[in-house]
């Protein structure tokens, strides 16, 4: 799966963090445009698609899609 987050919006809530079952996400590294430490997939291989991440997010930043 790919997962990408938008730093145009994301304001690093960890909302989709937190919503992996899989531990797929995690909160560090590169910065949003607004300075929010955002998040990125850790661990893309063990994404199972279920889009959780996306749906959970106030800002509409995330999409999960088959590579």
């Amino acid at each position: 799966m790919k997962i990408e987050i938008d730093s145009q919006w994301c304001k690093g809530c960890a909302l989709c963090v937190r919503a992996c079952k899989k531990g797929v996400l995690t909160i560090g590294g590169e910065r949003s445009r607004g300075g929010y430490l955002m998040p990125f997939a850790k661990n893309p291989g063990a994404c199972i698609g279920c889009r959780m991440c996306e749906r959970s997010c106030p800002d509409v930043c995330i999409s999960v899609s088959r590579e």
